[in-house]
């Protein structure tokens, strides 16, 4: 990994970046202006979503529409740079290992999964993934809205964590619900969230759809979230047996997600303990992949790196069929 974010008008030259500010003839993007899009982006050469959440031109203008629904853009160079087959993160705080990689699975041509990991100005620690839904060229466009929207909390009031977090995913709901109204080309557009937040000795977390929070604690792996798809639905209204479940339609439709206006997130809490092992994953994991493999995978004596690259092979050994996203956290230490 390069040991410097390469924001995209560095990488397109297009002397539109916050150093010609004072420029009035430069017409600076204002996304090089906003400082929450700073290291978005996981690609091995990518500093900014600028090009993304801006919705701009690399050609000197400012446009009104998204830059992904342009054709160019997709043959840019540094947009392929940002959906670059596989990405990865590593870091090491205080208290906590983290790894995160990213895959673009065996049959997909873009990369829908979004990944977010950054110490809040409280020192928690915020790790969340994303899948991005809809299809063509806007699925991937929620998912990104909501990495910015993360990337700009900071921090959760002390008691009031759950309720802070609904509403920031209900929020997120009309911001892309209100997007897709105002844009017909991003009609459908939605995502899932999975976001837990570690402050001192407690997880705080949010879920949406079908991307899932693990606990690894004394070699037992623990499913904290549970899937928001209509299968889970019909085994709550009585109307479908738990083991039947997976072969039922239903399996793999959503019931929830973030972007259409109606979005009912689940939160919670539980207090974390030394060794304890967090694993946050986008269903090109899970889907692929038995909670047997998965347990042998982050229970063997390797570092967190092997371990989250080992379920990625996993996933693909096993088709790939969808982008594979996992963060792994290992918890070496509470702060009280």
């Amino acid at each position: 990994m390069p040991s410097k974010k390469l924001n995209c008008w560095e990488f397109m030259k297009c002397n539109r970046g916050p150093a010609n500010a004072r420029d009035k003839n430069c017409n600076i993007c204002p996304a090089t202006l906003n400082s929450s899009l700073n290291g978005l982006n996981e690609g091995e050469k990518s500093g900014r979503a600028c090009w993304l959440v801006a919705g701009t031109f690399c050609n000197k203008k400012v446009s009104g529409t998204y830059a992904e629904k342009i054709e160019s853009c997709r043959r840019c160079a540094f947009y392929k740079e940002v959906n670059k087959k596989s990405g990865q993160t590593q870091l090491s705080i205080e208290n906590v290992d983290i790894f995160c990689f990213t895959h673009l699975g065996r049959l997909l041509k873009t990369n829908e999964d979004r990944y977010l990991v950054r110490q809040m100005n409280d020192k928690s620690l915020l790790l969340a993934v994303a899948d991005g839904l809809g299809g063509d060229v806007s699925s991937d466009f929620a998912a990104e809205i909501v990495k910015a929207k993360l990337a700009g909390i900071q921090k959760l009031t002390n008691g009031k964590e759950k309720q802070e977090l609904e509403q920031m995913v209900l929020d997120m709901d009309m911001i892309i619900s209100n997007k897709a109204e105002r844009s017909p080309e991003l009609e459908g557009m939605a995502t899932t969230l999975v976001c837990a937040i570690l402050k001192k000795d407690h997880i705080h977390w949010v879920n949406v759809g079908d991307s899932r929070l693990y606990l690894l604690r004394n070699k037992e792996l623990v499913q904290v979230t549970q899937d928001q798809t209509l299968a889970k639905f019909l085994i709550e209204e009585g109307e479908l047996a738990p083991e039947k479940a997976k072969d039922h339609y239903s399996y793999d439709l959503l019931d929830q997600c973030i972007g259409y206006g109606e979005c009912e997130p689940e939160t919670a809490t539980f207090k974390v303990k030394k060794g304890d092992l967090l694993i946050l994953s986008t269903d090109g994991l899970h889907k692929m992949v038995s909670k047997k493999t998965i347990l042998s995978i982050v229970t063997a004596k390797t570092s967190i790196e092997v371990k989250t690259k080992a379920l990625t092979q996993a996933a693909l050994d096993s088709g790939g069929k969808d982008n594979i996203t996992i963060v792994l956290a290992n918890i070496n230490k509470i702060l009280k």
